[in-house]
């Protein structure tokens, strides 16, 4: 606008002096006094309203000037508002403190868990069918840890995490899609742990066995594909093509996981040069653990890099007081190449049993990359093969290809999975028609 507005100007700046030119030089020749006069004063009247436009032009300049200069200033003390506001509410929150504090000020509580649930699609060889579920290979939690430092670098805990797992995938089945609600007090114990002396536990809690035939390094192990294979669709059970055989899958396959979680004593050895550690533990009702590990680091599976490689591992051998069973022997074993993402997971477990020894082994090929930018994507194939594992069962066999995409701001996982189960049965069993099942489902944590 004030481009054109001085353009203006200058135009008929332009025009006043040729006009004055042409009037004063070739018609003066031609015309009186007089008539020259009255000629100027028609022109000087013209010029008088052009300059009137043009003040009108300047003062509306001005006035627009005047206005993007009050804009201007209104914006810049938005601006500084804002930031005082979120200044405050910044101190605000620093003075307040934590929102969720522990009733001993020298003890420090921090609150986690999870939620996963899952839709699973199964066809039985009978029919096809949808159960809504809360997915057991990593159901549904939350967990209250208390940790105080003692002194001389050691730290003493207590640890609550509860399972709320309704309608657990390993409980529902075609004859019962509303299995209600799972309660389970995972573990409930007090803890010390000095990095040069170990960790001793006392409680309901991990037994040395615990999680030993189940160490994997990929991506899809944590909410979907893992050596538990069943654990998605436990609870769903084999037909004979017309009825319901009464073998669930989660009878039929086992990876053969020590002692699970019991109330028990527990020790573990600090960590020995790289990652070695051993553990022991004595669990109700007459069992017992003993375990040995690579990167285990008090359970966390911190690994340990072996050049371009990350290793975990782990052998466990444990009594699980279990009529006609010597002893249990497990143990499973990760490598992950860090620059690919490639990853290979093997698993192990067997009964040595009075009749035929039941056994179970497991391999996975996992792949970890970073499609999308909000987080990485995995992918597994895995297989397995089971013997003995019920006592209607013969072979066992099943296969998977899983997926999961991580959304790191949400502490979210998207997962999905297909799994085929086949299994023949002793003599005298029914015969079974093999499983498909098909798994969607998320893990958000917090």
């Amino acid at each position: 606008m004030a481009v054109l507005r001085f353009d203006r100007l200058a135009a008929f700046c332009g025009t006043l002096v040729l006009t004055l030119v042409l009037t004063l030089g070739s018609a003066s020749a031609q015309m009186t006094t007089d008539q020259r006069v009255k000629l100027l004063e028609e022109q000087l009247k013209i010029v008088l309203q052009e300059l009137q436009a043009v003040k009108s032009e300047l003062a509306a300049t001005r006035a627009d000037a005047e206005r993007a200069k009050t804009t201007a200033q209104a914006a810049q003390d938005q601006a500084v508002e804002v930031k005082q506001a979120q200044d405050a509410a910044a101190k605000s929150q620093a003075e307040a403190g934590p929102v969720v504090t522990s009733g001993n000020p020298k003890v420090k509580l921090a609150i986690s868990g999870q939620i996963n649930r899952a839709v699973n699609i199964v066809n039985d060889g009978d029919d096809t069918d949808a159960f809504f579920v809360d997915n057991d290979v990593s159901n549904s939690r939350v967990r209250f840890v208390g940790t105080g430092d003692v002194g001389g670098g050691t730290t003493l805990g207590t640890l609550i995490e509860v399972a709320i797992s309704p309608n657990n995938s390993y409980d529902v089945s075609q004859d019962s899609e509303d299995a209600g609600d799972f309660f389970d007090e995972r573990k409930v114990e007090i803890f010390a742990r000095n990095d040069d002396y170990g960790q001793f536990s006392i409680g309901k809690g991990a037994t040395a066995s615990e999680d030993t035939a189940e160490y994997d390094l990929s991506l899809v192990a944590g909410p979907i594909m893992y050596s538990g294979v069943a654990d998605p669709v436990g609870g769903i059970q084999f037909t004979d093509g017309d009825s319901l055989t009464g073998i669930a899958v989660g009878d039929a396959f086992f990876n053969f996981d020590g002692n699970g979680r019991e109330d028990r004593v527990r020790y573990d050895s600090p960590v020995v040069g790289p990652g070695i550690q051993l553990s022991v533990s004595a669990d109700s009702d007459d069992r017992y653990d003993l375990a040995a590990t690579w990167g285990g680091d008090y359970g966390d599976w911190s690994g340990v890099e072996v050049g371009e490689f990350l290793t975990l591992g782990a052998v466990a051998i444990s009594d699980p007081n279990i009529d006609d069973v010597d002893y249990r022997l497990d143990g499973s074993a990760s490598v992950l190449h860090l620059p690919t993402g490639l990853s290979l997971t093997v698993s192990a477990g067997m009964d040595k049993a009075d009749g035929a020894d039941p056994y179970n082994i497991y391999g996975k090929l996992g792949w970890d990359t970073e499609i999308f930018s909000f987080g990485q994507t995995g992918f597994g194939v895995d297989f397995t093969h089971g013997s003995n594992v019920c006592t209607d069962c013969d072979d066992g066999n099943s296969a998977g290809l899983a997926a999961v995409q991580v959304v790191e701001d949400w502490g979210l996982e998207l997962y999905s999975q297909f799994r085929w189960f086949s299994l023949d049965t002793e003599t005298g069993a029914p015969d079974t028609d093999d499983i498909y099942a098909v798994t969607f489902g998320s893990r958000a944590k917090f």
